[in-house]
């Protein structure tokens, strides 16, 4: 799966798409990195209040709450170990390395496509 703008403007091409509790809860907890292209996406059942903390991380990263048309409904940047957001009504999260926002323009309203046609995408129901 790609994260493009709805302008086809690539974010991630490298994805993990991930849907149980167990994945959901450990997201990116111990990992030493990620590539620059890499989005972690969390698909939820229906819109949910959503909390992210960074325990156990050794880097920053954004955080993109989408609701169900995926639309960007908030962004944060979170610091490894003292990190947390909650958000209401998500139904999509992309957890990426810190700056993706930035660098590609991601602001609130802007709507996300995720493109199924890639290869690289490993999806842990």
């Amino acid at each position: 799966m790609m994260i493009l703008k709805d302008d086809g403007t690539r974010i991630a091409s490298n994805t993990e798409c991930v849907r149980s509790a167990i994945y959901m809860m450990r997201g990116l907890m111990f990992r030493r990195s990620i590539p620059d292209d890499y989005a972690m996406v969390f698909v939820f059942p229906k819109p949910k209040r959503v909390s992210v903390h960074t325990l156990f991380m050794r880097f920053p990263i954004d955080v993109i709450f989408l609701n169900g048309d995926k639309r960007i409904i908030d962004i944060t940047r979170l610091d490894p170990w003292i990190g947390y957001r909650c958000v209401k009504d998500v139904s999509y999260m992309l957890e990426a390395n810190s700056g993706t926002a930035y660098r590609h323009g991601l602001v609130k309203g802007m709507k996300l496509v995720f493109d199924a046609v890639a290869t690289s995408i490993s999806d842990h129901a």
